[in-house]
């Protein structure tokens, strides 16, 4: 109703503020009615989701009014060329070049408003409705009208089996979390016997309760991929030996996120559509501020507020901002280090393989303990427990994090010593790291910001 009055009256903007600042209330008053200090599941689960959907929807619409300003010039152009199965040529290109995720596409604006009933249709779709993922109306559009796939006449084989294996890996997922969280559940951060242990077997302990946090996430998120591959709304094309692919709505990439030696990692394969989502509309948004840190910041805060009003949200999302300042900043300092022991691998044979090796060893772990020490605030959400959690391990995240920026700040600028002995690298080394290095763009994912989200 917003975007039809702001249509008649020819504002699009007024409208997509009207949807946003009414979804937006509305959920948050709901958790001010709702929310307990657990794991709330009630309507504001679903609500939250629907939130998302609704302004990107929205905005869209928004957008929409650019073409119709175009129109008029583009008239006399030649009509968009099609196959021989009669649809857009961008179509047959998507099915032959893959792009994970799908879920946002370059033409995703929306020139005219659809109905009611597609709206309410695209609002509910089953498969993305509790827990996501988010997509856009254009998406949803290509598929109820068979425009997804290169033969409208015929969906692809092979969905079967990558809807089989996401409920396999989904299923072990869960079934990791439940067991997990039976040996280390949360509340014994908070009890007193935990305050008494040394201070290994509580490093140990944080560190698990944040692992296992994790593994419930990824589980949902794997069953909901193999409900959109069973549909057939999640084809992404052919891969290089033109089998179909069915991971365009993959909201994790289980192997990236498990072996990740770096926090841009993690954000490129963890809860990818809300990444996504939140980059185009608003990341994107924010370019008035004129600054990638506050946008990023706002990006932030705007995630913490949707997920509710817990504190926990809001010290854990700041925590991870932070975090992936120091790393960086730090990473364009020991640059030359990873680059010489790559190199040392390729040409030292096993033993540069083993250096090379414990290298990212020692990144996994150093990646996974700020990831974990972050994410327990996520869990425990009231301030008193987790200032209770951090302090049993001498808030050693906050100590680590803060000082690497701050040395960073005080030391001169560039990489640290040694970086001119590296100057001599090959050009395949260049090539072959380029493409190993975590980048926000392969996924659609902007990685100044963080983004673990449990609702979507």
């Amino acid at each position: 109703m917003s975007c039809y009055i702001g249509d008649k009256i020819g504002n699009r903007k007024l409208g997509a503020a009207a949807v946003f600042v009414f979804n937006l209330v509305y959920l948050l008053v709901g958790y001010q009615y709702m929310s307990t200090d657990d794991y709330d599941i009630n309507w504001t689960m679903t609500q939250c989701v629907l939130c998302l959907r609704m302004i990107g929807f929205a905005m869209d619409y928004m957008d929409g009014a650019k073409l119709i300003n175009k129109k008029a010039s583009t008239e006399t152009a030649q009509p968009e060329k099609t196959t021989a199965n009669d649809q857009p040529a961008s179509t047959t290109r998507l099915a032959k070049q893959p792009k994970l995720p799908i879920s946002f596409q370059k033409n995703i604006a929306l020139p005219t408003l659809p109905s009611y009933i597609s709206t309410l249709a695209y609002a509910h779709f089953f498969t993305g409705f509790l827990t996501g993922p988010q997509f856009s109306y254009r998406l949803y559009e290509s598929f109820i009208n068979m425009h997804l796939y290169p033969d409208q006449s015929h969906i692809p084989r092979g969905s079967y089996k990558h809807a089989i294996q996401c409920i396999t890996g989904g299923a072990i997922y869960l079934l990791v979390s439940q067991i997990g969280q039976m040996f280390f559940p949360q509340y014994v951060l908070l009890g007193e016997e935990y305050a008494k242990w040394d201070a290994l077997h509580r490093f140990t302990y944080f560190w698990m309760v944040g692992k296992f946090s994790f593994s419930k996430y990824l589980g949902v998120w794997k069953l909901v991929e193999g409900s959109c591959a069973l549909l057939g709304i999640s084809f992404n094309g052919f891969d290089d030996n033109g089998q179909p692919e069915w991971n365009g709505l993959a909201n994790v990439e289980s192997l990236r996120f498990e072996l990740a030696t770096s926090l841009n990692d993690i954000i490129g394969s963890f809860n990818i559509n809300t990444n996504l989502w939140a980059k185009i509309y608003v990341f994107k948004r924010l370019i008035f501020l004129k600054s990638k840190t506050i946008s990023s910041l706002g990006v932030l805060f705007f995630l913490a507020l949707w997920h509710g009003l817990n504190a926990g949200y809001f010290m854990c999302f700041f925590l991870e901002f932070v975090d992936m300042e120091a790393e960086k900043r730090w990473s364009k300092r020991v640059e030359f280090i990873k680059k010489s022991l790559y190199e040392k691998k390729v040409k030292n044979g096993i033993s540069g393989k083993l250096v090379w090796g414990a290298y990212r060893v020692v990144c996994w772990f150093l990646q996974t303990c700020a990831l974990h020490y972050a994410m327990v605030a996520f869990e425990l959400l009231r301030y008193e427990w987790c200032i209770q959690a951090w302090g049993s391990v001498y808030f050693v995240g906050h100590f680590v994090v803060f000082g690497l920026i701050f040395l960073d700040l005080v030391l001169p600028k560039g990489r640290i010593a040694g970086e001119g002995k590296q100057q001599g690298e090959t050009a395949m080394l260049k090539d072959t790291m380029e493409k190993t290095r975590t980048n926000g763009s392969t996924n659609g994912v902007d990685n100044d910001y963080s983004g673990h989200h449990k609702k979507e």
